[in-house]
């Protein structure tokens, strides 16, 4: 039988510790984020909002309600808030879509309305085209005021 010594045991005790703390996540610090989307200064409802990371880390989402208001929560809907650094933020008109949850397919939606028309420009409905862009940082209150304009 194998004997081991007390030192040994403790950093086996040690390591299987680190190793459950570690034990589901990912390793990417996910932190509260919300804010506001107006258009002239009104607060715009139904606005799906979706930060795409430009660097590491889970797409986070929310959609407004009618003060304009969202709260962010990751794709795994398990965590409210976005990862930390860089990201492009786009949105799309809900009311255009007919209440259909866009999820990650959003980008290959096409309108499906009944004749309504989206109230924001085209250019924030793509994480290539948006010009929208802030920044999560730790320790900080990422709250974000997203002003846009109207589809031209």
């Amino acid at each position: 039988m194998l004997k081991l010594g007390h030192t040994t045991v403790r950093c086996f005790l040690a390591v299987g510790v680190m190793f459950l703390l570690g034990c589901g996540g990912d390793g990417i610090t996910i932190v509260p984020v919300e804010g506001t989307v107006t258009l002239d200064g009104q607060p715009l409802e139904r606005i799906m909002v979706e930060f795409w990371p430009e660097s590491e880390g889970p797409r986070s989402f929310a959609s407004t309600d009618e003060q304009g208001h969202f709260v962010l929560t990751t794709d795994d809907g398990k965590r409210q808030g976005a990862a930390l650094g860089t990201h492009r933020i786009t949105l799309k008109d809900m009311t255009v879509y007919n209440d259909k949850f866009l999820g990650r397919a959003a980008e290959n939606m096409t309108n499906n309305s009944s004749g309504k028309k989206n109230r924001i420009a085209d250019k924030y409905s793509l994480a290539t085209s948006t010009d929208l862009r802030q920044v999560v940082e730790k320790g900080k209150e990422n709250v974000f005021a997203l002003e846009v304009e109207k589809k031209k």
